[in-house]
């Protein structure tokens, strides 16, 4: 018997410990935060190859269209643009604050210098898509 509890006890740690945190969290219909880690990673170079990766395992939707983000799990920019998807990211080599920030978390993150196709994806970093 007490194999048993002890082998059970070995299993329900080794399944918690491979749990994975999500790579897409919601905040509501106005806040995407991906995360990229050295696991989820692959063969991802720029953020745009991540996010479609991320879209093959039905973790995220977006379309593209002229080069540009026009929606993010079917909210979609305005027409006028009065409202539209922006970029936002950890990646301080790649952030300017004085372009606009968000606060996550208590940390205050700059807007992306670059967009989703050119944005260098890297391990630890996060990605932000703010509908503002």
């Amino acid at each position: 018997m007490k194999k048993l509890i002890l082998i059970a006890l070995i299993l329900i740690i080794l399944v918690s410990c491979t749990v994975n945190e999500p790579l897409v969290v919601n905040e509501g219909d106005n806040l995407f935060v991906i995360s990229v880690t050295e696991q989820s990673i692959g063969d991802c170079e720029f953020l745009i190859d991540y996010m479609a990766k991320l879209m093959g395992n039905n973790e995220f939707v977006y379309t593209v269209s002229n080069g540009m983000i026009t929606s993010v799990n079917g909210v979609e920019n305005e027409n006028d643009f009065s409202k539209f998807w922006t970029l936002y990211t950890s990646d301080q080599d790649n952030a300017n604050v004085s372009w606009g920030t968000i606060e996550y978390n208590g940390n205050v993150y700059g807007s992306s210098l670059l967009g989703a196709d050119k944005l260098k994806i890297k391990p630890g970093m996060l990605y932000f898509w703010v509908y503002k």
